[in-house]
């Protein structure tokens, strides 16, 4: 017992003049790990947090998502309500600025309750997406554009590998996503880095993390940001998906790297688990007590934030729906661990 209070009290420690670098394989990972520790961090003024999903994450997008979307951009644009579009620079300059913008339009409309708001802010960082990728020059290109990606989406079957600009569109997509999340709890559009390594390829059978490739990128994040706290995702080899351990061993790989440039004796590593793979009591270190607030919190943030999420393919196997969910079943399963009453 006084173990698992010890426990307990480091996990409601408050960290005070830190730089945080959260990292997750995938968007959502974070969020669905650690979210309620994230939140008292992110209570203390003096900490600065920063986010960052070291994979694009596009297979998790359907193509039925992604087609519904450009249908309604298609709609909003005969409507005359993605407005940007007809600024004279926007195909030259004018698409790559206020990026932030998009999020803010979107976080205020989920405060105002305003689902049409919403799915509009959505499809102007979509229209964004498909100029930089399709290097889209005018409003007839863009048009056409969309046609045809819903076109090949809607001769492709399900988990079918997409064209590499699909993949980067359902990417970028994704990216939105993580940034609304962050956005949501006041953190800004520019501390959300998106590393994109290389070995994530929607191949059944990934290539293993190269160091030119996978390693560099990560190295030069932790020379930006010079992180005094830095998270990770802790999951066994063989527990969850493949991508989970092999940014685990990009990333302890860029720890090495970066420690031949830098003192990192002060530098402190927090592994944490979520939906795929559990924590015993004994196993770990720091116990985050969870209030039904933060469940309640986590769910907002999911089913607001994730838009691609709310109606995933292939969520679990244990569950057929929001992972948010399942991350709140494997926290109530965590808690009966430690009190010694499993449900």
């Amino acid at each position: 017992m006084k173990s698992i209070e010890a426990k307990l009290s480091k996990g409601l420690e408050q960290e005070h003049d830190q730089v945080l670098l959260h990292t997750g394989p995938h968007h959502d990972d974070i969020s669905l790990g650690i979210l309620p520790h994230i939140t008292n961090q992110l209570h203390e003024p003096s900490n600065e947090a920063h986010f960052s999903v070291l994979t694009s994450g596009f297979t998790a997008v359907t193509n039925t998502f992604v087609i519904d979307t450009l249908q309604h951009t298609k709609k909003l644009l005969d409507e005359g309500l993605i407005q940007m579009v007809n600024f004279e620079d926007f195909f030259q300059v004018g698409y790559s600025l206020k990026t932030d913008k998009d999020v803010y339009h979107f976080l205020t409309n989920v405060a105002s309750e305003n689902e049409n708001a919403r799915k509009r802010g959505l499809c102007h960082r979509v229209v964004r997406a498909l100029v930089i990728i399709y290097e889209v020059k005018n409003k007839t290109q863009l048009r056409e554009t969309i046609n045809d990606v819903i076109s090949i989406l809607k001769n492709s079957y399900d988990g079918e590998k997409n064209p590499s600009k699909i993949q980067k569109l359902k990417g970028m997509i994704r990216e939105f996503e993580e940034e609304l999340v962050w956005a949501h709890f006041g953190v800004q559009v520019k501390n959300v880095h998106h590393l994109r390594l290389g070995f994530y390829t929607g191949d059944i059978f990934t290539e293993q993390p190269d160091k030119t490739r996978d390693v560099a990128p990560i190295v030069e994040m932790f020379r930006k940001v010079n992180p005094t706290k830095i998270s990770l995702t802790l999951d066994p080899e063989g527990s969850g998906p493949d991508t989970h351990y092999k940014v685990l061993q990009a990333t302890a790989e860029a720890v090495k790297q970066w420690s031949k440039e830098k003192d990192l004796s002060e530098l402190r590593i927090i592994g944490y688990r979520n939906v795929w793979f559990k924590f015993e009591p004994h196993e770990a270190n720091v116990i985050v007590p969870v209030s039904l607030g933060d469940m309640s919190v986590m769910e907002d943030s999911f089913s607001n934030c994730y838009l691609s999420q709310v109606n995933a393919s292939f969520p679990s196997y244990a569950h057929n729906g929001k992972f948010s969910t399942v991350a709140k079943r494997t926290w109530r399963y965590e808690c009966g661990r430690v009190s010694g009453h499993c449900a």
